[in-house]
């Protein structure tokens, strides 16, 4: 028995003593500066922790970058290994340029209590450089860019504006992303974060994310979103392709007229409502466990068909083509006058 409980007897004694004695707060107050000519078809590479980034385009065909850090550590108790420290690696390849934050912490017995209170890189950068970031819970602001971008990053925000990249990326856990005026072929990936789309054009769109809600305004191109419990809002889209995948949140499709439609929509027990608008020609397949759940708010249907689960017909010349299909949930096709 003595034996068993001697470990834990002497770290609760060495706990309790320490935890009256508070070491002095370690303070950190660190600037970087580093600047790197480049060319067209270069690439910067950035491993940015908890730091939030900003990108700036500019004119000089070089990357200068800025890192600030500054924060402070109280411990209480015993440290054990060397202090917290932080540092930034700055280097370069033939086409590459990388810029890595280091931050490493002790191990302590007893208690330690870390204050950042700022954490920022700041990149000017010319736009054609194609972007390649991953960090942690940092935010990153990135606008009026002309290049490729790939983000990873777990809790931290991203904010897009003015993109005109042949290729976006983004793969995310809790963090919010939000994109306005992009031009370019588009993939984010994310858990628990909400997707905002404003004025983007893309041939190829593929939205993937948990909990998170999902809202796509006065943008058009082809649409591949898949989500569980979150709601999809659709404000004056223009989708030439919309494939939907769900299972318990709300779709909400608010759709202009296009020369060329095809949808694909799917959802568990989520409910459906479409807005068509004014003199959009499609034709149209709805199922359902029960066709008492849908609604055809619809003038003039032609080859109209309903039985004991669907409900199909077309409407304008029916150029396009929309299948939608539900377990539980009510679906409203409508048309705006």
């Amino acid at each position: 028995m003595t034996n068993r409980f001697f470990p834990v007897l002497v770290f609760s004694f060495l706990v309790f003593a320490c935890g009256f004695h508070s070491a002095a707060a370690e303070e950190f107050n660190k600037e970087f500066h580093q600047s790197f000519d480049v060319n067209r078809g270069d690439s910067l590479r950035l491993r940015h922790g908890d730091g939030n980034v900003r990108l700036i385009p500019w004119e000089n065909n070089i990357i200068d970058v800025k890192v600030r850090y500054r924060a402070d550590i109280d411990v209480f108790g015993i440290r054990l290994g060397k202090r917290h420290e932080f540092d930034v690696e700055f280097r370069q390849t033939e086409n590459t340029v990388y810029v890595i934050g280091k931050e490493t912490s002790n191990a302590t017995i007893g208690y330690q209590n870390k204050n950042v209170y700022e954490y920022i890189y700041e990149i000017h950068s010319p736009d054609y450089i194609k972007l390649d970031l991953e960090g942690d819970d940092g935010d990153v602001d990135i606008e009026n860019w002309k290049a490729e971008i790939e983000c990873r990053i777990d809790d931290g925000d991203i904010n897009l504006r003015n993109i005109d990249g042949e290729k976006i990326a983004i793969w995310g856990e809790d963090g919010d992303v939000e994109i306005d005026n992009l031009i370019g072929d588009l993939t984010i990936e994310v858990d628990d974060g909400d997707l905002i789309l404003n004025v983007c054009e893309t041939m190829y769109c593929r939205l993937e994310t948990e909990d998170g809600d999902i809202t796509i305004s006065r943008s058009k191109g082809s649409f591949d979103i898949v989500v569980d419990d979150g709601n999809v809002d659709l404000n004056q889209t223009e989708a030439n392709r919309l494939d939907i995948q769900a299972e318990d949140g709300d779709l909400d499709l608010d759709l202009l007229s296009v020369e060329m439609f095809e949808a694909d929509i799917k959802t568990e027990d989520g409910d459906v409502t479409v807005d068509l608008d004014q003199g959009f020609s499609t034709s149209f397949y709805v199922s359902a466990d029960d066709a008492d759940y849908i609604r055809i708010e619809l003038d003039d249907v032609e080859d109209y068909k309903e039985d004991q689960t669907t409900k199909s017909g077309n409407i304008h010349g029916g150029k396009g083509k929309m299948k939608i299909r539900t377990a539980d949930g009510n679906i409203t096709i409508k048309e705006n006058f």
